[in-house]
């Protein structure tokens, strides 16, 4: 072959775009390890083996060390020279940072809905919202937490702004996946059941500006009993003292 065909091949490799079983698998890769995260079977600081996952999932190395990228551009992972990827542990300032974005973006979306949203999504939000209170618990569990996010979501959705919804899926990652649920307790489990109550009374009625101030009292509420619990995680840390 001459010197101009191995340059064309060349560089046609090097802009062969990944195939589609390759798009999966990193898919596959990063929603599993997100899942990992969910279920607190990689802990704050540990440090994330691709090598390992990759055994784990039965996969190569490559798709996870992509998903992996993936989740440390979108802050949930961070990676460090010589080092690799870890888990960070949850920061405060950043918690406080996620909130007021929750805040902003919750807060528009839930007013615009709230003119617009039919009897039939009215309807699966309330049958959303039931199903997730019948979860019971002496403090919020992960299923639990986890049917607060789908119904924030599902609500989200219902606004149709697909630019803003994301954004919101983003921003709950971040807090749903950093932010462990052992920090709330059963006094805020209750408080949510009857915020959402509200909250969907406030829709029935297509009543914007209720919406919108029952949206953000409830971001408050939970902002301060995740930043209490961060709160009293340091505390004991730092006042802990090994058997003498």
């Amino acid at each position: 072959m001459s010197d101009g065909g191995r340059k064309k091949q060349a560089k046609t490799a090097k802009t062969k775009k990944p195939g589609k079983n390759s798009v999966s698998l990193v898919e596959k890769a990063y929603q599993q390890i997100k899942r990992m995260m969910f279920l607190n079977e990689v802990v704050a600081g540990q440090r994330l083996r691709y090598q390992d996952i990759a055994q784990k999932l039965e996969m190569s190395q490559t798709p996870v060390i992509l998903a992996l990228t993936r989740l440390e551009n979108e802050g949930l992972v961070r990676s460090e020279a010589h080092k690799g990827f870890y888990l960070p542990e949850a920061d405060r300032e950043d918690c406080k940072e996620l909130y007021e974005m929750r805040n902003l973006i919750e807060t528009f979306l839930v007013r615009k809905t709230a003119k617009k949203i039919t009897e039939d999504q009215l309807n699966k939000l309330q049958e959303l919202m039931e199903k997730t209170a019948s979860i019971k618990g002496e403090s919020y569990t992960r299923e639990r937490l986890w049917g607060d996010a789908q119904l924030h979501l599902m609500l989200a959705s219902f606004s149709d702004h697909q630019v803003s919804a994301l954004f919101l899926r983003q921003v709950f990652d971040r807090l749903y996946l950093m932010y462990r649920p052992e920090r709330l307790g059963l006094e805020r489990m209750l408080e949510a059941t009857h915020e959402h109550k509200e909250l969907l009374q406030a829709l029935r009625q297509h009543d914007g500006d209720k919406a919108g101030q029952i949206m953000q009292a409830h971001i408050r509420r939970g902002q301060r009993h995740i930043l209490d619990g961060l709160e009293r995680e340091v505390q004991f840390r730092n006042s802990f003292a090994p058997w003498g």
